[in-house]
């Protein structure tokens, strides 16, 4: 086997793991865009618990105004109160997953982004290999 016909082989291996790379790429490229519409999600779910929980507060200082304000319906207004704030630890809760979900969406973005950025440097290098080898092929001196 001649050393022409030894770097064709060579060339031709190059350009189908450029290929096949290419495809990972694309794939990861895929994987990365889910991942980030599901940062994305996320994050308007904390923006919504978080929206919840400001309107809770403002309704508890209506209910607060109205424990002082009516003297006759107090104790009503007092125990409607009391339910109120009984909510608060489960929308609490809620804000907190909500954020922790964020956090791990954040983090498969992130990891999605480092996966596609090793294919793409995997592929480049691939078709700079396969690229060389038709350089050696045309020019053997």
């Amino acid at each position: 086997m001649d050393m022409t016909h030894s770097i064709s082989r060579l060339a031709e291996f190059w350009r189908l793991l450029a290929r096949v790379r290419r495809l990972r790429v694309q794939r990861r490229l895929r994987e990365m865009a889910v991942a980030r519409h599901g940062e994305r999600r996320a994050a308007a779910e904390v923006a919504a618990r978080r929206a919840v929980l400001e309107r809770h507060a403002e309704e508890r200082l209506r209910v607060l105004a109205a424990c002082q304000g009516d003297s006759r319906a107090s104790r009503q207004w007092h125990a409607t109160l009391r339910a109120h704030d009984a909510r608060m630890p489960a929308l609490r809760r809620q804000l907190t997953e909500a954020e922790m979900a964020h956090a791990d969406a954040c983090e498969a973005a992130a990891q999605a982004l480092t996966n596609w950025r090793r294919e793409t440097i995997m592929q480049d290098d691939a078709t700079a290999r396969a690229r060389d080898c038709l350089i050696r092929l045309r020019d053997p001196g």
